[in-house]
């Protein structure tokens, strides 16, 4: 039997509609993945990542109480891949990520769980 394309993956979600956020946490988990934060707020990725490694993490560009782009930026420059998942044209991204993975919403879970897994689509 082929292990779970995200097996032992630690990821976080950061997703301000819960059913979006809940739908995309069980399509990780069923793929093998530890979903190690579900999140409507940016949060603190120091903290984070003194309870271990994150292997990638699932993001909305418009979190309700303002962008995502800070904490893109964070797990760029700390070498953790990252996807946006988002209702945004790429159009929207600044200059200095304009070449990061995004994924239009809705999106098929084949093609989330390509990306996280570093696959090609």
């Amino acid at each position: 039997m082929n292990k779970p394309v995200l097996s032992g993956r630690r990821i976080i979600i950061l997703e301000d509609d819960y059913f979006q956020a809940n739908d995309c946490k069980q399509m990780l988990e069923q793929a093998g993945a530890s979903v190690i934060l579900v999140s409507a707020v940016v949060p603190d990725l120091s903290s984070l990542r003194q309870k271990g490694p994150i292997d990638a993490a699932l993001i909305d560009i418009n979190l309700g109480q303002g962008l995502s782009f800070d904490f893109a930026r964070q797990l760029r420059d700390q070498g953790i891949p990252f996807v946006f998942l988002t209702g945004y044209d790429s159009a929207i991204l600044p200059e200095d990520l304009s070449g990061s993975t995004w994924i239009s919403k809705p999106a098929a879970g084949a093609q989330v769980l390509a990306l996280l897994a570093g696959q090609p689509i």
